[in-house]
């Protein structure tokens, strides 16, 4: 018989150890999906959550990032979300609204007083209201992204409200939004935002909205050279998960998702308003044509919209918390 030494003993008792132990758990896996481009204020700060959650959790979560919509658009990612393929993401409220109608209430002309008032309702209670609202739906809020003001870009100037009439105008496929340019004297006209290009390109729409950061980064200036400072709307992108995903984590990753994704939000939103004040001067030293449309008639035509779609007790208490947040 061969003499065992101490150190082989040793070795052998920890690999039977490790054997009755079994192999370490795999880390929760959720792929974090955008569609923006790397310098993005979006991807800037899913790089910041992702950061934080694999830290805090000491791995067990894992946040791989996939921007530039290589997991899909719109609908299909919050499909996606849902059936557990795509893990966290931020998609465009008015899309989430397809699930989770009350959405639409963030979705109304002139919601937002200003991007001050927009802060205080997303660092809030109303955040915790809203938040409540969409679990029932299926839906974990983890936090509120945004693109900023929407104006609206156009192959003619608009200098007015009456300079909408009859332009076709593209819309995201929101019944909010789609109301909201029609309110406002514009054709409607529903297209995918990976189509605005080419649509406007060859005519098909004759504009359509965004904020100052994405009509510089996506070149729709070569297209729609003429730029109408109307802030119709503060866009929002709510940072969401699957409900049923977040219940089947613990307590403290739970706590962690949350306050990674609270501090993402607030330096998305930081960013954003920065790049859009930037990029404002940027498209001038392009050659944008800049115009500034008197606001009031398009707040005027806005009461329409509130008064089709504001219907249930929900959504009007919702609008009323926005409308009170100070």
């Amino acid at each position: 018989m061969k003499n065992i030494t101490i150190p082989t003993l040793m070795a052998a008792v920890a690999l039977s150890w490790l054997a009755a132990a079994g192999p370490a758990p795999a880390a929760e896996v959720l792929r974090f999906s955008h569609g923006t481009i790397d310098t993005n204020p979006h991807h800037l700060a899913a790089v910041q959550f992702a950061k934080e959650v694999e830290e805090r959790t000491k791995g067990e979560i894992k946040v791989p990032i996939f921007p530039r919509s290589q997991l899909g658009t719109g609908k299909g990612v919050v499909e996606g979300i849902l059936l557990g393929t795509i893990g966290i993401s931020q998609p465009a409220a008015g899309v989430i609204a397809n699930w989770a109608p009350e959405l639409n209430v963030i979705n109304m002309p002139f919601v937002f007083r200003d991007a001050d008032h927009f802060e205080k309702v997303w660092t809030g209670p109303v955040f915790d209201r809203f938040s409540a609202v969409m679990a029932k739906k299926g839906i974990r809020m983890l936090g509120m992204f945004t693109t900023g003001d929407r104006h609206i870009m156009t192959k003619k100037a608009v200098f007015g409200m009456a300079d909408l009439k009859g332009r076709k105008i593209r819309a995201i496929g929101n019944p909010v939004h789609v109301a909201s340019f029609n309110a406002f004297g514009a054709l409607a006209t529903a297209i995918a935002y990976t189509e605005v290009y080419g649509s406007l390109q060859t005519g098909v729409v004759d504009g359509a909205d965004a904020a100052n950061t994405n009509y510089f980064n996506q070149k729709f200036y070569e297209v729609a050279p003429y730029w109408a400072l109307v802030a119709w709307l503060n866009f929002s992108n709510p940072l969401i998960m699957s409900e049923k995903k977040f219940q089947s984590l613990s307590p403290e990753q739970q706590k962690i998702l949350l306050e990674a994704g609270a501090k993402a939000s607030v330096l998305q939103r930081r960013l954003t308003t920065a790049s859009n004040n930037a990029k404002l001067g940027e498209l001038l030293a392009k050659g944008v044509k800049v115009t500034v449309p008197d606001p009031a008639p398009f707040r005027e035509a806005s009461k329409k919209v509130y008064a089709e779609f504001l219907k249930t007790d929900t959504e009007k208490e919702l609008m009323r918390l926005i409308q009170e947040a100070k």
